[in-house]
């Protein structure tokens, strides 16, 4: 019953994403209802969003973003969130989900507790959205239309690394049954 197996203690999900990229980029990587993405295009697009991830935060924050910059994400299940997910950790960023099925409080308080300045989202949720985000009093966080594709003008070739095994991949919410709900952050390693 010997089940250890060695684990990269010093990758990123991305740079393991990217490694199988190189061995297999025809392979289909996602389905979602009748349609396909091979490795290689779903590395493409996420190149091509890190890049403007990137340039939007150094826009708003007159810096380059650095390793653990929480990015709110608020997408309908699909192609689009997992090109977001990528992106946001290849632009050296940690993903924060949001359930579109959330109450508007509920998100605003996330985004508000995050401190997040770019919230990736569709134009489907426009409404609940921009509801939110005028409520929201005390820093701008500024939407980014994935269905727009406003990024695809970017580069799709991979980025330079920003982050380590040790920084955050992500911080998840908790149900907030007992109160408010509270962030739960992931490092790349604890993935691997």
């Amino acid at each position: 019953n010997k089940t250890d197996t060695p684990y990269p203690k010093d990758k990123t999900i991305h740079q393991l994403f990217e490694e199988q990229v190189e061995r297999t980029p025809n392979n289909i990587a996602l389905v979602f209802e009748d349609e396909q993405m091979s490795y290689q295009v779903l590395n493409e697009k996420s190149n091509q969003l890190a890049r403007y991830i990137r340039e939007q935060y150094q826009l708003i924050h007159d810096k380059p973003m650095q390793p653990d910059t929480l990015i709110t994400l608020c997408l309908e299940r699909g192609f689009d969130m997992i090109i977001a997910i990528l992106a946001v950790l290849k632009a050296g960023g940690a993903y924060v989900p949001i359930d579109p099925e959330y109450p508007e409080n509920r998100i605003q308080f996330i985004i508000e507790d995050t401190q997040s300045s770019l919230l990736l989202t569709q134009s489907s949720l426009q409404d609940k959205i921009h509801l939110v985000l005028d409520s929201y009093p005390k820093q701008p966080c500024q939407p980014i239309w994935l269905d727009q594709k406003s990024y695809q003008e970017h580069s799709s070739a991979n980025l330079s690394l920003k982050s380590q095994s040790t920084d955050l991949a992500y911080v998840i919410y908790t149900s907030g049954t007992t109160g408010k709900p509270k962030g739960v952050m992931i490092e790349h390693i604890a993935l691997c």
